[in-house]
Protein backbone atom coordinates (compact mmCIF):
# COMPACT_ATOMS: atom_id res chain seq x y z
CA UNK A 1 0.00 0.00 0.00
CA UNK A 2 1.49 3.55 -0.94
CA UNK A 3 1.78 6.03 1.62
CA UNK A 4 -1.14 8.09 0.44
CA UNK A 5 -3.56 5.04 -0.20
CA UNK A 6 -2.66 4.57 3.81
CA UNK A 7 -3.00 8.30 4.62
CA UNK A 8 -6.11 7.94 3.03
CA UNK A 9 -7.29 5.48 5.17
CA UNK A 10 -5.62 6.65 8.35
CA UNK A 11 -7.59 9.77 8.00
CA UNK A 12 -10.72 8.34 6.93
CA UNK A 13 -11.20 4.59 7.76
CA UNK A 14 -8.80 3.34 10.91
CA UNK A 15 -9.35 6.74 12.12
CA UNK A 16 -12.59 6.60 12.98
CA UNK A 17 -11.58 3.18 15.31
CA UNK A 18 -8.94 6.11 16.90
CA UNK A 19 -11.60 8.22 17.87
CA UNK A 20 -13.82 5.70 18.70
CA UNK A 21 -11.22 4.37 21.34
CA UNK A 22 -10.74 8.37 22.29
CA UNK A 23 -13.94 8.66 23.19
CA UNK A 24 -14.91 5.31 25.47
CA UNK A 25 -12.65 4.12 28.13
CA UNK A 26 -13.82 0.65 26.83
CA UNK A 27 -11.00 -1.09 24.44
CA UNK A 28 -12.24 -4.42 23.39
CA UNK A 29 -16.02 -2.53 22.09
CA UNK A 30 -15.96 -3.37 18.44
CA UNK A 31 -14.88 -0.82 15.94
CA UNK A 32 -17.34 1.64 14.28
CA UNK A 33 -16.24 0.21 11.00
CA UNK A 34 -17.63 -2.94 11.65
CA UNK A 35 -20.06 -3.24 14.66
CA UNK A 36 -23.71 -2.02 14.25
CA UNK A 37 -25.48 0.93 16.41
CA UNK A 38 -26.53 0.16 19.28
CA UNK A 39 -30.24 0.74 20.43
CA UNK A 40 -29.07 3.62 22.87
CA UNK A 41 -27.34 5.26 20.28
CA UNK A 42 -30.14 5.41 18.19
CA UNK A 43 -32.18 6.45 19.98
CA UNK A 44 -29.88 9.33 20.95
CA UNK A 45 -29.88 10.66 17.62
CA UNK A 46 -33.41 10.00 17.35
CA UNK A 47 -33.78 12.65 19.98
CA UNK A 48 -31.24 14.99 18.28
CA UNK A 49 -32.98 15.34 14.65
CA UNK A 50 -36.20 15.08 15.86
CA UNK A 51 -37.31 11.85 15.02
CA UNK A 52 -36.76 9.04 11.91
CA UNK A 53 -40.47 9.30 10.59
CA UNK A 54 -39.66 11.68 7.84
CA UNK A 55 -35.71 10.81 7.51
CA UNK A 56 -36.02 8.60 4.41
CA UNK A 57 -38.01 11.13 2.88
CA UNK A 58 -35.51 14.01 2.99
CA UNK A 59 -34.14 15.14 0.30
CA UNK A 60 -30.19 14.55 0.32
CA UNK A 61 -29.31 18.49 0.97
CA UNK A 62 -32.03 18.10 4.37
CA UNK A 63 -30.06 15.24 5.32
CA UNK A 64 -27.07 16.90 4.66
CA UNK A 65 -27.73 19.83 6.83
CA UNK A 66 -28.71 17.51 9.92
CA UNK A 67 -25.49 15.78 9.11
CA UNK A 68 -23.28 19.10 9.18
CA UNK A 69 -24.45 19.61 12.29
CA UNK A 70 -23.64 16.59 14.32
CA UNK A 71 -20.62 16.39 16.19
CA UNK A 72 -17.90 13.36 14.57
CA UNK A 73 -18.96 10.34 17.11
CA UNK A 74 -22.67 10.81 16.50
CA UNK A 75 -22.19 11.25 12.63
CA UNK A 76 -19.86 8.37 12.27
CA UNK A 77 -22.89 5.92 14.03
CA UNK A 78 -25.33 7.19 11.79
CA UNK A 79 -22.86 6.00 8.93
CA UNK A 80 -23.79 2.60 10.39
CA UNK A 81 -27.62 2.86 9.81
CA UNK A 82 -27.61 2.29 5.93
CA UNK A 83 -25.74 2.66 2.76
CA UNK A 84 -27.86 5.50 1.80
CA UNK A 85 -27.01 7.07 5.14
CA UNK A 86 -23.47 5.59 5.10
CA UNK A 87 -23.51 7.88 1.36
CA UNK A 88 -24.88 11.07 3.01
CA UNK A 89 -22.40 11.13 5.99
CA UNK A 90 -19.71 10.46 3.83
CA UNK A 91 -20.44 13.29 1.28
CA UNK A 92 -21.12 15.70 4.32
CA UNK A 93 -18.01 17.74 5.49
CA UNK A 94 -16.82 16.92 9.71
CA UNK A 95 -17.46 20.16 11.69
CA UNK A 96 -13.87 20.66 12.77
CA UNK A 97 -13.08 23.81 14.73
CA UNK A 98 -9.54 23.82 15.02
CA UNK A 99 -6.25 22.16 13.56
CA UNK A 100 -2.31 22.67 14.92
CA UNK A 101 0.45 21.44 13.40
CA UNK A 102 3.71 21.97 14.92
CA UNK A 103 7.24 20.76 14.24
CA UNK A 104 9.97 19.62 17.01
CA UNK A 105 7.83 19.90 20.06
CA UNK A 106 8.67 17.72 23.11
CA UNK A 107 6.83 14.92 24.01
CA UNK A 108 8.60 13.49 27.26
CA UNK A 109 5.91 10.64 27.27
CA UNK A 110 7.10 9.26 23.80
CA UNK A 111 10.95 9.97 24.32
CA UNK A 112 12.79 11.59 27.19
CA UNK A 113 14.90 12.83 24.55
CA UNK A 114 14.26 15.12 22.18
CA UNK A 115 13.95 14.09 18.59
CA UNK A 116 12.71 15.32 15.17
CA UNK A 117 8.47 15.25 14.86
CA UNK A 118 5.71 16.97 13.66
CA UNK A 119 2.36 17.17 15.69
CA UNK A 120 -0.82 17.07 14.47
CA UNK A 121 -4.00 18.45 16.88
CA UNK A 122 -7.34 18.37 15.43
CA UNK A 123 -10.21 19.39 17.56
CA UNK A 124 -13.72 19.02 16.92
CA UNK A 125 -15.08 21.38 19.80
CA UNK A 126 -14.23 24.85 20.68
CA UNK A 127 -13.79 23.93 23.76
CA UNK A 128 -10.24 22.44 24.51
CA UNK A 129 -11.09 21.08 27.79
CA UNK A 130 -14.48 19.11 26.07
CA UNK A 131 -11.78 16.18 25.04
CA UNK A 132 -12.93 16.18 21.33
CA UNK A 133 -9.80 16.36 20.11
CA UNK A 134 -7.23 14.22 18.67
CA UNK A 135 -3.40 14.45 18.55
CA UNK A 136 -0.72 12.69 16.64
CA UNK A 137 2.72 12.94 16.13
CA UNK A 138 4.98 11.93 13.15
CA UNK A 139 8.12 11.00 13.48
CA UNK A 140 11.06 9.07 11.30
CA UNK A 141 11.89 5.57 11.64
CA UNK A 142 14.35 4.74 9.08
CA UNK A 143 12.25 4.84 5.32
CA UNK A 144 8.94 4.83 6.94
CA UNK A 145 7.09 7.06 8.93
CA UNK A 146 6.01 6.68 12.53
CA UNK A 147 2.82 7.93 13.92
CA UNK A 148 2.32 7.84 17.90
CA UNK A 149 -0.44 9.03 20.25
CA UNK A 150 -1.70 8.39 23.87
CA UNK A 151 -4.56 6.93 25.08
CA UNK A 152 -4.75 7.25 29.00
CA UNK A 153 -6.55 4.51 30.82
CA UNK A 154 -4.87 4.91 34.54
CA UNK A 155 -1.82 4.90 32.98
CA UNK A 156 -0.10 6.32 29.24
CA UNK A 157 -0.83 3.69 26.56
CA UNK A 158 1.65 4.68 23.62
CA UNK A 159 -0.44 3.34 20.51
CA UNK A 160 1.37 3.79 17.22
CA UNK A 161 1.47 2.86 13.31
CA UNK A 162 3.63 2.60 10.52
CA UNK A 163 3.07 4.42 6.66
CA UNK A 164 6.08 2.19 4.77
CA UNK A 165 8.73 4.35 2.67
CA UNK A 166 8.09 7.83 2.94
CA UNK A 167 8.88 10.95 5.02
CA UNK A 168 6.86 12.33 8.50
CA UNK A 169 7.41 15.58 7.55
CA UNK A 170 5.25 15.53 4.62
CA UNK A 171 2.90 13.02 5.86
CA UNK A 172 1.94 14.91 8.83
CA UNK A 173 1.48 17.93 6.27
CA UNK A 174 -0.69 15.81 4.37
CA UNK A 175 -2.68 14.31 6.97
CA UNK A 176 -3.44 17.55 8.13
CA UNK A 177 -4.62 19.07 5.05
CA UNK A 178 -6.89 15.64 4.46
CA UNK A 179 -8.63 16.45 7.63
CA UNK A 180 -9.03 20.59 6.00
CA UNK A 181 -9.98 19.01 3.08
CA UNK A 182 -12.92 16.83 5.09
CA UNK A 183 -14.29 19.67 6.49
CA UNK A 184 -14.20 21.46 3.29
CA UNK A 185 -11.79 23.73 4.71
CA UNK A 186 -14.14 25.59 6.89
CA UNK A 187 -11.83 25.54 10.24
CA UNK A 188 -12.42 28.70 12.23
CA UNK A 189 -8.55 28.77 13.91
CA UNK A 190 -5.91 27.29 12.43
CA UNK A 191 -2.69 27.04 13.99
CA UNK A 192 0.94 26.31 11.97
CA UNK A 193 4.40 25.93 13.57
CA UNK A 194 6.48 24.61 11.28
CA UNK A 195 10.24 26.00 9.89
CA UNK A 196 9.47 24.16 6.21
CA UNK A 197 5.99 24.01 5.38
CA UNK A 198 5.50 21.93 1.61
CA UNK A 199 3.91 25.14 -0.18
CA UNK A 200 4.68 23.70 -3.19
CA UNK A 201 2.54 20.33 -3.06
CA UNK A 202 -0.15 22.17 -0.63
CA UNK A 203 -3.96 21.92 -1.98
CA UNK A 204 -5.05 24.53 0.53
CA UNK A 205 -6.65 27.00 -1.48
CA UNK A 206 -8.67 29.22 0.69
CA UNK A 207 -9.76 28.78 4.46
CA UNK A 208 -12.75 30.96 4.39
CA UNK A 209 -14.03 30.75 7.79
CA UNK A 210 -10.47 30.68 9.71
CA UNK A 211 -11.10 33.92 12.53
CA UNK A 212 -7.80 33.05 14.13
CA UNK A 213 -4.42 32.33 12.37
CA UNK A 214 -1.18 32.01 13.73
CA UNK A 215 1.69 31.53 11.80
CA UNK A 216 5.66 30.79 12.93
CA UNK A 217 7.92 30.28 9.73
CA UNK A 218 11.04 31.75 9.14
CA UNK A 219 10.49 33.96 6.58
CA UNK A 220 8.00 36.75 4.76
CA UNK A 221 7.21 34.59 1.92
CA UNK A 222 5.71 31.90 4.27
CA UNK A 223 3.81 34.88 6.02
CA UNK A 224 2.53 36.04 2.66
CA UNK A 225 1.61 32.69 1.53
CA UNK A 226 -0.84 31.98 4.37
CA UNK A 227 -2.37 35.56 4.45
CA UNK A 228 -3.41 34.97 0.88
CA UNK A 229 -5.10 31.70 2.25
CA UNK A 230 -7.43 33.90 4.66
CA UNK A 231 -10.57 35.95 4.72
CA UNK A 232 -9.36 39.46 4.90
CA UNK A 233 -11.38 40.54 7.96
CA UNK A 234 -9.83 38.15 10.92
CA UNK A 235 -10.18 37.69 15.04
CA UNK A 236 -6.86 37.44 15.79
CA UNK A 237 -3.54 36.98 14.18
CA UNK A 238 -0.25 35.95 15.29
CA UNK A 239 3.07 35.81 13.33
CA UNK A 240 6.33 34.64 14.97
CA UNK A 241 9.69 34.16 14.06
CA UNK A 242 12.49 31.37 15.73
CA UNK A 243 14.17 33.50 18.43
CA UNK A 244 17.00 34.08 16.23
CA UNK A 245 15.35 35.97 13.37
CA UNK A 246 13.20 37.77 15.82
CA UNK A 247 15.51 40.84 15.76
CA UNK A 248 16.59 40.79 11.80
CA UNK A 249 13.18 39.61 9.88
CA UNK A 250 11.63 42.84 9.59
CA UNK A 251 7.97 43.12 7.96
CA UNK A 252 8.05 45.66 5.42
CA UNK A 253 5.36 48.61 5.01
CA UNK A 254 3.15 46.82 2.06
CA UNK A 255 3.15 43.95 4.47
CA UNK A 256 1.72 45.39 7.25
CA UNK A 257 -0.61 47.26 5.34
CA UNK A 258 -2.29 44.33 4.41
CA UNK A 259 -6.24 44.25 5.38
CA UNK A 260 -5.86 40.92 7.59
CA UNK A 261 -3.37 42.78 9.67
CA UNK A 262 -4.32 46.65 9.56
CA UNK A 263 -8.57 45.61 10.54
CA UNK A 264 -7.56 42.20 12.98
CA UNK A 265 -9.01 43.38 16.70
CA UNK A 266 -6.22 40.88 18.35
CA UNK A 267 -2.81 41.51 16.50
CA UNK A 268 0.87 39.95 17.71
CA UNK A 269 3.85 39.74 16.42
CA UNK A 270 7.20 37.76 17.23
CA UNK A 271 9.42 39.97 14.88
CA UNK A 272 10.44 43.88 13.96
CA UNK A 273 7.27 45.34 11.98
CA UNK A 274 7.65 48.48 9.60
CA UNK A 275 4.65 50.19 11.02
CA UNK A 276 4.29 53.87 9.71
CA UNK A 277 2.95 56.45 12.03
CA UNK A 278 0.17 56.93 9.67
CA UNK A 279 -0.33 53.10 9.65
CA UNK A 280 -0.25 52.83 13.23
CA UNK A 281 -2.50 55.62 13.91
CA UNK A 282 -5.37 53.13 11.22
CA UNK A 283 -5.00 50.04 13.42
CA UNK A 284 -8.28 48.62 14.14
CA UNK A 285 -6.75 46.42 17.34
CA UNK A 286 -7.52 46.48 20.28
CA UNK A 287 -4.92 44.34 21.60
CA UNK A 288 -1.03 44.30 19.67
CA UNK A 289 2.53 43.38 20.50
CA UNK A 290 4.84 43.53 18.03
CA UNK A 291 8.92 45.05 17.41
CA UNK A 292 8.02 48.87 16.51
CA UNK A 293 10.60 49.58 13.93
CA UNK A 294 9.73 53.10 12.52
CA UNK A 295 6.92 54.32 14.70
CA UNK A 296 8.03 57.91 16.47
CA UNK A 297 7.51 59.35 19.56
CA UNK A 298 5.04 61.87 17.56
CA UNK A 299 3.19 58.89 16.37
CA UNK A 300 2.62 57.61 20.03
CA UNK A 301 1.74 61.31 21.44
CA UNK A 302 -0.67 61.23 18.29
CA UNK A 303 -2.09 57.62 19.41
CA UNK A 304 -2.58 58.98 22.49
CA UNK A 305 -4.40 62.01 21.69
CA UNK A 306 -6.83 60.34 19.65
CA UNK A 307 -7.76 58.19 22.63
CA UNK A 308 -7.93 60.88 24.89
CA UNK A 309 -10.32 62.89 22.34
CA UNK A 310 -12.40 59.45 21.61
CA UNK A 311 -11.00 58.70 18.06
CA UNK A 312 -9.28 55.54 19.52
CA UNK A 313 -10.05 52.37 18.81
CA UNK A 314 -13.31 51.42 20.62
CA UNK A 315 -12.36 48.68 23.41
CA UNK A 316 -8.95 49.38 23.17
CA UNK A 317 -7.04 47.22 25.73
CA UNK A 318 -3.49 47.37 25.36
CA UNK A 319 -0.11 48.37 23.05
CA UNK A 320 3.04 47.11 23.46
CA UNK A 321 5.46 48.85 21.27
CA UNK A 322 8.77 47.11 21.64
CA UNK A 323 12.06 48.92 20.94
CA UNK A 324 15.54 49.60 21.66
CA UNK A 325 15.62 52.95 21.72
CA UNK A 326 15.71 55.79 24.26
CA UNK A 327 12.09 57.60 24.41
CA UNK A 328 11.71 61.36 24.53
CA UNK A 329 9.16 61.62 27.20
CA UNK A 330 8.33 65.38 26.74
CA UNK A 331 7.28 64.30 23.02
CA UNK A 332 5.31 61.61 24.18
CA UNK A 333 3.16 63.62 26.45
CA UNK A 334 2.61 66.63 24.81
CA UNK A 335 -0.28 68.43 24.84
CA UNK A 336 -2.00 66.57 27.60
CA UNK A 337 -1.60 66.47 31.38
CA UNK A 338 -0.69 63.01 32.78
CA UNK A 339 -0.32 62.41 36.53
CA UNK A 340 2.97 60.41 37.79
CA UNK A 341 2.51 57.68 39.35
CA UNK A 342 4.93 58.35 42.04
CA UNK A 343 3.28 60.54 44.68
CA UNK A 344 -0.37 60.72 45.22
CA UNK A 345 -1.37 57.80 43.11
CA UNK A 346 0.77 55.32 43.98
CA UNK A 347 -0.74 55.88 47.28
CA UNK A 348 -4.08 55.80 46.53
CA UNK A 349 -4.41 52.67 43.69
CA UNK A 350 -1.33 51.01 45.62
CA UNK A 351 -2.88 47.51 45.43
CA UNK A 352 -3.17 48.14 41.81
CA UNK A 353 0.57 49.64 41.11
CA UNK A 354 1.97 46.42 42.48
CA UNK A 355 -0.13 44.19 40.74
CA UNK A 356 1.27 46.11 37.51
CA UNK A 357 4.64 45.98 38.62
CA UNK A 358 4.60 42.26 39.15
CA UNK A 359 2.31 41.19 35.79
CA UNK A 360 3.49 44.30 33.22
CA UNK A 361 6.65 45.41 34.75
CA UNK A 362 7.05 49.20 36.00
CA UNK A 363 8.97 51.70 34.52
CA UNK A 364 8.44 54.93 34.61
CA UNK A 365 4.61 54.85 34.87
CA UNK A 366 2.20 57.84 34.01
CA UNK A 367 -1.67 57.84 34.00
CA UNK A 368 -3.22 59.38 31.16
CA UNK A 369 -6.81 60.50 31.68
CA UNK A 370 -9.83 60.60 28.79
CA UNK A 371 -11.54 64.11 28.13
CA UNK A 372 -14.44 62.36 27.29
CA UNK A 373 -14.98 60.48 30.58
CA UNK A 374 -12.06 61.87 33.07
CA UNK A 375 -12.78 58.50 34.89
CA UNK A 376 -11.44 56.39 32.43
CA UNK A 377 -7.53 56.42 31.76
CA UNK A 378 -4.82 54.72 30.39
CA UNK A 379 -1.49 53.85 31.53
CA UNK A 380 1.67 54.78 29.73
CA UNK A 381 4.96 52.48 31.13
CA UNK A 382 8.12 53.85 29.63
CA UNK A 383 10.93 51.18 29.84
CA UNK A 384 14.29 50.59 28.33
CA UNK A 385 13.02 48.03 25.73
CA UNK A 386 9.52 49.04 25.23
CA UNK A 387 6.75 51.81 25.41
CA UNK A 388 3.40 49.62 26.86
CA UNK A 389 -0.41 51.37 26.83
CA UNK A 390 -2.46 50.00 28.67
CA UNK A 391 -6.35 50.57 29.41
CA UNK A 392 -6.49 50.48 32.97
CA UNK A 393 -9.00 52.72 34.68
CA UNK A 394 -12.92 52.18 34.43
CA UNK A 395 -15.69 54.35 35.76
CA UNK A 396 -17.68 52.59 38.12
CA UNK A 397 -20.75 53.68 40.75
CA UNK A 398 -21.66 52.12 44.09
CA UNK A 399 -24.18 52.91 46.40
CA UNK A 400 -24.44 56.47 44.55
CA UNK A 401 -20.87 57.28 44.54
CA UNK A 402 -18.72 57.47 40.73
CA UNK A 403 -15.12 56.47 41.27
CA UNK A 404 -12.23 55.38 39.14
CA UNK A 405 -11.38 51.61 39.32
CA UNK A 406 -7.97 50.40 38.44
CA UNK A 407 -6.92 47.48 36.91
CA UNK A 408 -4.94 44.90 33.82
CA UNK A 409 -6.50 44.25 30.82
Amino acid sequence: MSSDDEGEQLSFGLFGDLLDEMHQDISDQPTLATRRATQKEFDVLCKLIGGFEKWSVLNEDCRREVVKNMDYWTRSRLGTCSKADHETVNTTPIKVHSIEVQDNESHYVLSPEDFDNVLVRVQFHHDFNSGKRFELVFSQLGEDTQIRWVKYMGRADVRSLILKNCNYYEEATKFAEKWMKRCNFEIAVLKVEMSQYPMASSIIKFLPCCKDLRIAADDLDAFRWWLQKVPEQLDSLQLLTHEQERNTLTLPGDFVGLPQIMTVPSLYFWCRAAFSDEQFLELKAKSMSFNAVNITDNGINQFLKNWINGKGVPGFSRALLWSRRQADKPVLIRGFEVRQWEGDFEREASGFCGDFERVCGRGDCLQVYSLIDPYESLTLSIMDDRISIYATGWKCTYDGRTYSDYGIP
